[in-house]
Order: structure tokens, then sequence, then C-alpha cells
């Protein structure tokens, strides 16, 4: 048997071979832990509220929203304040719930997500609202029977329609002209695209439609008439985004595409087996990933699709490292709380980040040198250096 140190062996449950040379290694890093500790425990911002969805700007801003509930007779109403933070001590509400939304009626709305515009100055909320059950403002309907089996129900329990609704960086509403209606209806996911006075979003249950709409002069268009798609990315500051759905390429079956949001362009990029979520695009808009099932995540690089990779990853929701070549994973349930994974798509690593503590959300910083973490239960959000 040779001397010397002894080869790395690549499995999952065990330590690779230790040297002396890799002792030492080790002992400088165990040396140097207190400092990588401290720079984890202080972060950067501490937003403490309930923080159940935000989005970082471009300039680090963090627009996010907050729960609010009431009790109105038997119903429970929700209104989401909406605030900016721009560092610690700098928060400024923009929407407060009470104004936004008065009573009466006695009618509510939840955040679902949060968009900044890529100037980092306009805002898509992609709402729920919540209607009242009819005859509930009838003082007289109860002794008539008028009042349905909803009445006794939490208002959340009774919707009222997704929409989006238009902010600038001061919570001001910014109004589709000639609409009729205060926000965008039946849209979900909306975004502003580069040239921040367009906007697109998805219309359908799923599959689902694209339409846009200049607030400006109110001209609404529904894009790729007569094709529907599985999913959808939005790469908003290319005014382009990438769908995965049934017939859309030469053959039959499942086609990742690439969507021109102005010029209507549909452009095949591969063909795919299966898909069963999570679709995600790099920060360069080079490659797409997605869980072709439970376990995998295929990589596609948009411009040489036979360089495509696969690593067995666990199902979850992931973000993308500056190089690319690694993704940050939550695995499970997107709305349940775990720990993140760097997953290393090209030497299939994993190395847990942030003392391998719970999160129920995150977020890297699209300048990539941050991450915005939220706590389980009361989702109080922290922002760190990106480790």
């Amino acid at each position: 048997m040779k001397r010397g140190a002894a080869p790395a062996r690549k499995d999952p449950g065990g330590l690779p071979g230790i040297s002396i040379v890799a002792l030492t290694v080790v002992g400088a890093v165990l040396a140097s832990e207190p400092l990588l500790l401290r720079a984890q425990d202080n972060p950067k911002l501490v937003i403490e509220e309930d923080c159940q969805a935000f989005d970082i700007s471009g300039d680090n801003a963090i627009v996010y929203a907050v729960p609010r509930l009431k009790r109105v007779r038997q119903l429970i109403v929700e209104r989401d304040d909406i605030s900016i933070a721009t560092g610690p001590g700098k928060i400024k509400r923009i929407v407060d719930g009470e104004k936004f939304m008065p009573f009466p009626p006695p009618e509510g709305y939840t955040v679902e997500s949060l968009v900044w515009s890529p100037d980092g100055h306009r805002i898509a909320v992609n709402m729920s609202l919540q209607k009242a059950p009819p005859g509930f403002d009838d003082k007289d309907a109860k002794k008539r029977g008028d009042l349905g089996e909803d009445d006794n129900k939490p208002l959340s329990s009774v919707t009222g329609g997704r929409v989006v609704a238009l902010l600038d960086d001061d919570g001001h509403e910014i109004k589709v002209a000639n609409s009729k209606t205060r926000f965008i209806e039946d849209a979900v996911h909306g975004t502003w695209l580069r040239d921040d006075a367009t906007v697109v979003y998805q219309t359908g249950g799923g599959p689902y439609g694209i339409a846009r709409v200049r607030p400006g002069d109110g001209k609404v268009d529904s894009l790729f008439e007569g094709h529907t798609f599985n999913a959808i990315v939005w790469d908003a500051k290319r005014n382009r985004a990438f769908a995965i759905g049934e017939n859309l390429g030469l053959r039959r079956g499942l086609t990742l595409v690439s969507l021109d949001l102005l010029q209507e362009r549909v452009t095949e990029i591969a063909h795919i087996e299966s898909y069963q979520g999570a679709l995600s695009l790099s920060p360069s808009g080079r490659k797409i990933a997605f869980f072709e099932d439970g376990d995998y995540i295929d990589v596609i690089d948009t411009e040489n699709p036979s360089k495509s990779v696969r690593v067995r990853a666990g199902y979850g929701r992931f973000e993308w490292s500056r190089d690319e070549q690694r993704v940050l994973l939550k695995r499970g349930p997107f709305e349940r709380s775990n720990i993140l994974l760097w997953v290393g798509l090209y030497d299939s690593s994993f190395s847990s980040i942030l003392h391998g503590l719970e999160f129920h959300d995150f977020q890297i910083a699209p300048n990539e040198s941050s991450i915005a973490v939220t706590e389980p239960g009361k989702r109080v959000l922290r922002l760190y250096a990106l480790p």
C-alpha cells in the first residue's frame, strides 16, 4: 500500500479519506470558523414583521407585505400593508391596507407576490381579492334567512378573484388608461418589462395564456393566440419569457420555448421528456433549470441544448449562484420550512448554509451579494451576506 493521501470517496453518506495535509487544512478552517460564524450571525438588516411576500430590487431595496386582520361581525377581513426597506431603520410604508381598501364594504385582499420593475421604481402586486357573502351588508338579512353558509366563515375563505395592482415606489396606484376596473382582473404573476411602461401577466388557471398591457394608453393584447403554457418564467429585463407546453414544437409532447414578448416570436429550444415544476432562469438568461421528476434537476443551456446536464437533488425550490455552477435549494413543498443547500450542478456537491437552520422562504439579491430569508412561524426577514 502506498503511503500518502488516500483518494476521496464520492459517497454522499460518508466523508472523503483524510491525510495529514487534509487535517492541516481542516485545522485552519476550524481556526477561522468563529469569523465565518460572526459573518453569518450578524445580518445586514432585520425586519421584525410578518413578511408574507417580498422582493429585492436591483439596488437592494426590499418591498414586503404584512397581513393585517380585522373582525367585522362574523367575518375576518385581511388587508395587507406594503412597505419598502432600504437599510437598517430606513423603512417606509407605502400602502396602508385600511386606506387602500377602506370600509365599507367589508372586502379584503391578500398579497400573493410582489415584483419590482427593472428600474426599481415600480411594483406589480399580485393579489387575491376577498368578497363578503351576498346579503352580508343587509342588516335584516339574518331575520329573513338570506345569509348563506359562508357568512360564518373567515372572509379569506370567500374568494373574489386574482388581480394585479400596479404601484410606484411611493405607493401611488398606476391605473390602466380607459379601464373600467381598478385592477388588472383575472391576472396572475404580473411583471413590468424593460421599458417600465409595459406589463405582462398570465391568464387562466393553467395551462396559462399571456397578455400584455400598457397602462399609459390602456392598450391590451392577448399574446401567442392559440397557445397555452404549462409553466412560464419571465425574463423581464430582456423582454422575453421561457415556457414549457404541449405541442409547441415540431414534435408532439412537451417543448421548452423562448417567447419574445414584444414581437410575439416563439423559438423552440428543446424537446423534454417530462416536467414536474420549479422552472427557473439563470442570471445570465442562458440556462434554464427545472425538475424533470421528483428527484432530478435538468439544466438546459439555451444556446447549446446538447450541453444539458441532470443532477439528483430532491424536489424543492431553488435559485442560482452568480457563476451558474450551483443552485441554492430548499427541499420539500414550497410552503414548508427547511434548510438551504448549495447543490453543485456539475460536481453533484452538497453544502448547507447559515448553520443549517430552517427557513420558510429565501431570495438571492439581483446583485448576488446578499440573501434574504424569512423565519418559520412569524416570518421575520433577515438579510445576510451571501455565504
